[in-house]
C-alpha cells in the first residue's frame, strides 16, 4: 500500500482504517492531530471539545493552519518562531524539550499551555500530542516568583490556591473521592501579630495531612481544603480543628476563638460553589462552633 493510498483511506470517514484510527485516539485525554503534509486531516474528541469544532473541515475554514491558534507569546512557541510556516513541526523539534511549550485559546475563550510530543510514524505523516501543562505552569511561575506562600501566617497565598485550584479538583476525581472544605475564622483580636498568625498556622498544619491545603483567605479568615470519603468526615473533622485551640501548646493561642463553617462537594461540582457554601454555614456559626450546608 503506498502513502498515497493510505491518505486516501484515512480521509474516507466510512472506511475500516479511518474509524479504528479515530476509536483509538478519542480514548485519549491529551488533544491530538493527524496532519498529512503538514496539513491536519484528523483530530481525535478531546480536541474537537477543545476547540469547538466537530470536524477539520470546519476548524481550517474558521482559523486557518493550526499555528494561527497558538498564542504570538514570548514564553510560548508560536507561528512568529518557526523558520518555515509549513514545517513548523520540524522548528518545534529543533527546540529542547522543556521548551516544546504551546498556548491556545479554548472555545470559551479560556488560556491553557501544552507541552508538544510530535511523532512521524511513516513518511508524510506527523502525528501531534497536545499535554495541558496549564497547573503545572502556573504552580512554578508562581512559586518562582515567590508568590505561592502569604509570609505573615505561612500559609498557601489566596491567588496561588485560586489559580491552582482545578489540580485539587483533578486529584479528587483521580482518587475518586470528594473534596471538603473547611473555613475558620479568628474571633480575638489578640491574634493580630504575625507571631501569633504563624503560630496559629502552625497548629493548624500539625493536624493536618501533607496533602491538605491550608490557604490564607482573608485577614482572619484560612480555608482548608482536603479530600473525604463522606460528609460525617467533614463535620469529625471540622469538630477536631475546634478542639485544636484547647490542647494547644502556644499558650497564647488558648484565648484564641474561632468559628468554623464547612461543606462537602456534591456530584461534579465546582470547588469554589463548595467554598461559597461553606462561607454560609461559617456565618452561621456562632463562637466556638461549627456550621455544616
Amino acid at each position: 500500500m503506498s502513502v498515497s493510498n493510505h491518505q486516501s483511506f484515512i480521509s474516507d470517514e466510512n472506511d475500516i482504517c479511518h474509524k479504528l484510527f479515530q476509536a483509538a485516539i478519542d480514548t485519549q485525554p491529551n488533544l491530538i492531530v493527524l496532519m498529512h503534509d503538514h496539513t491536519p486531516i484528523l483530530f481525535n474528541k478531546a480536541f474537537q471539545d477543545f476547540s469547538g469544532m466537530p470536524n477539520v473541515k470546519m476548524f481550517l475554514r474558521e482559523f486557518g493552519s493550526l499555528p494561527n491558534r497558538f498564542v504570538p507569546h514570548d514564553a510560548y512557541f508560536h507561528a512568529g518562531k518557526a523558520s518555515d510556516l509549513d514545517q513548523w513541526t520540524s522548528s518545534v523539534m529543533e527546540l529542547p524539550e522543556s521548551e516544546r511549550i504551546v498556548s491556545m485559546i479554548n472555545y470559551r475563550a479560556e488560556p491553557f499551555a501544552f507541552s508538544l510530543t510530535v511523532d512521524k510514524p511513516v513518511e508524510g505523516y506527523t502525528i501531534v500530542s497536545f499535554t495541558d501543562i496549564s497547573q503545572d505552569l502556573i504552580k512554578r511561575i508562581m512559586i518562582e516568583n515567590d508568590v505561592s506562600i502569604d509570609k505573615e501566617s505561612g500559609a498557601f497565598n489566596k491567588d496561588y490556591f485560586v489559580h491552582t485550584a482545578k489540580s485539587f479538583q483533578n486529584a479528587a476525581l483521580f482518587n475518586e473521592k470528594a473534596i471538603g472544605i473547611t473555613i475558620i475564622e479568628i474571633l480575638s483580636s489578640r491574634c493580630d501579630s504575625d507571631k501569633c498568625m504563624h503560630d496559629f498556622t502552625s497548629s493548624l498544619k500539625s493536624h493536618i495531612r501533607q496533602s491538605d491545603m491550608l490557604v490564607r483567605w482573608d485577614k482572619k479568615i484560612f480555608l482548608l481544603a482536603y479530600l473525604v470519603e463522606n460528609g460525617e468526615n467533614v463535620r469529625k473533622f471540622s469538630q477536631k480543628l475546634l478542639r485544636v485551640m484547647t490542647e494547644e501548646p502556644f499558650e497564647h493561642l488558648q484565648s484564641v476563638h474561632i468559628r468554623l463553617g464547612s461543606s462537602i462537594q456534591q456530584e461534579n461540582e465546582a470547588i469554589f460553589d463548595i467554598i461559597s457554601r461553606a462561607e454560609d454555614a461559617l456565618h452561621q456559626a456562632s463562637p466556638a462552633q461549627s456550621a455544616f450546608l
